[in-house]
């Protein structure tokens, strides 16, 4: 059976140019899903379309106008490819001309994969980049300290006189771990 999705992210926007597609394509009404959510939200938050995917059986087609109906990014919409193809459940994208129940639309997923990988590995790069940045500007990363400069120079003085980290703790009335971490600051690596 042939089923069609159809999705749109707002309200204000409609179904009706996607539906008229794949009714050009063959699809009848009744095998036409639409729903009205964010491409953001994930294949299995999304209620119509986790329902098509659960009615969905072996030899089945689910055939969309365009990729991006599916998912936001290539790493979503080849995840869920993936379990599609792993239950003989063949997917359409009209725009492309793809269709993974023929060699080349194989090809095409083998490419997704590739550029899905290359989107996590940029993003996973953007990311550390901007880390080693805002540590070579000062920033200080992660929760803010519960005590004060004054209370961490003050527990690092108190360890230096041999208070242990129970009595610091009780001194500046914070849990050990607190003042374990002020007497033992992490010296910045360069």
């Amino acid at each position: 059976m042939d089923y069609g999705y159809a999705r749109v992210s707002t309200d204000d926007q409609t179904n009706d140019p996607q539906i008229k597609e794949l009714v050009r394509y063959g699809l009848t009404s009744h095998t036409i899903r639409t729903e009205k959510i964010s491409g953001s939200v994930l294949a299995n938050r999304r209620p119509v379309l986790s329902g098509l995917l659960k009615a969905l059986r072996k030899g089945d087609t689910l055939t969309v106008v365009k990729l991006d109906r599916l998912g936001r990014n290539a790493v979503d919409v080849l995840s869920l490819i993936d379990t599609l193809h792993e239950k003989a459940i063949s997917v359409r994208i009209l725009n492309l001309g793809v269709d993974t129940a023929k060699p080349s639309g194989r090809l095409f997923l083998t490419l997704l994969a590739g550029f899905a990988e290359f989107e996590r590995e940029i993003i996973r790069e953007r990311c550390i980049a901007g880390l080693e940045s805002a540590r070579a500007n000062g920033v200080h990363l992660g929760r803010k300290s519960s005590l004060t400069k004054h209370q961490r120079t003050h527990a690092q003085r108190l360890r230096e006189e041999g208070k242990s980290v129970s009595e610091v703790a009780r001194i500046l009335n914070t849990s050990r771990m607190t003042a374990w971490r002020a007497m033992n600051p992490v010296q910045a690596v360069s």
